[in-house]
């Protein structure tokens, strides 16, 4: 916004508008007619709520965003008496809220988490993401796990153990989030996801904390918009640059010169490819290499029909 004097406030401030700067990219000709002028990464956007969510609802120690300022301050602006403490409590103890588990779900639902088989591939080991001697999560939870839980498991991991308009208003935010990662997009159900998102977040609001709610939580509101006019979000998030990004640190051997021992082991991978197209059939390459979790390695059912060819063994004990 144009400036009326040096250290002036813009033009028609308060007025029309609240801004006091302008970006630089309005300085474009096309930036005006663009659709998606920031494309906001659902990835991210997903873990983050996911974090609040999860970490609130189980009330993780230090993770959670319900505490004693939060109750001051909804005290004084919410009109929630059943969550209001005195404003000259100094405690460490508050009571518990509507939205929160107790501490026998709280175990109960880290113990699920623990003994939850998933398909080769499907997601990490979520064992190993939990920690039952303090009952909360470790930092080994990356984004994909809080993908995973996000869309598959909270909906259906604490429906007997909050209340109906609780369960019900989280519910409908994993579902948001597994219709805006689907891979088959309905234009007419978008509209109309589009038009309930503010008043799922309103919703939401009634539930929360105030200290709950940050930038996150309302870029979800635009998430169907972008998802409308961007097209499948499996071409705009994060996830394959995190993991490409992942894998040119680990090529990193020498950190005074990065940039160069990248570039090193990268053309030492691309000749090694082109030379393996040279070998014989019978040397094991990367290319050849068999999967994880192949406990054959060959196809040893060549005379069986494609159906029942399906090489491994079995799980457990045999019995007769």
């Amino acid at each position: 916004m144009a400036v009326q004097e040096p250290n002036k406030k813009p033009y028609e401030f308060c007025d029309t508008h609240k801004w006091t700067k302008r970006s630089i990219f309005w300085e474009l000709p096309y930036w005006k007619d663009l659709l998606i002028r920031h494309n906001i990464d659902v990835m991210h956007t997903e873990k983050n709520v996911f974090d609040n969510i999860f970490n609130t609802v189980m009330d993780f120690k230090g993770k959670t965003k319900d505490g004693l300022a939060s109750r001051k301050d909804m005290t004084i602006w919410c009109d929630r008496p059943e969550l209001s403490v005195d404003l000259e409590y100094q405690g460490n103890t508050i009571s518990k809220a509507v939205y929160q588990v107790t501490e026998a779900q709280k175990e109960s639902i880290l113990q699920w988490l623990v003994s939850l088989k998933f398909p080769d591939g499907y997601c990490s080991n979520l064992s190993r993401c939990v920690d039952m001697n303090k009952l909360t999560t470790t930092l080994s939870m990356k984004t994909h796990d809080a993908h995973v839980i996000m869309q598959r498991l909270l909906p259906i991991a604490r429906k007997e153990m909050l209340p109906e308009h609780v369960w019900s208003c989280i519910t409908e935010i994993n579902l948001l989030f597994q219709s805006i990662c689907s891979s088959v997009l309905d234009a007419t159900s978008f509209r109309r996801l589009e038009e309930s998102v503010p008043m799922l977040m309103c919703h939401l609001e009634k539930i929360m904390p105030p200290s709950f709610f940050n930038g996150m939580e309302h870029l979800v509101i635009h998430l169907p918009y972008e998802t409308l006019n961007g097209g499948s979000v499996f071409y705009r998030w994060m996830y394959r640059f995190e993991r490409f990004l992942g894998e040119l640190k680990k090529k990193v051997t020498n950190k005074a010169h990065v940039e160069t021992s990248i570039c090193q082991v990268y053309l030492q991978q691309e000749i090694s490819t082109f030379s393996s197209f040279c070998f014989e059939r019978e040397v094991i390459t990367r290319r050849k290499r068999s999967a994880r979790n192949d406990d054959i390695g060959e196809d040893l059912y060549k005379n069986v029909v494609s159906i029942f060819n399906y090489p491994g063994r079995g799980k457990g004990v045999a019995t007769n």
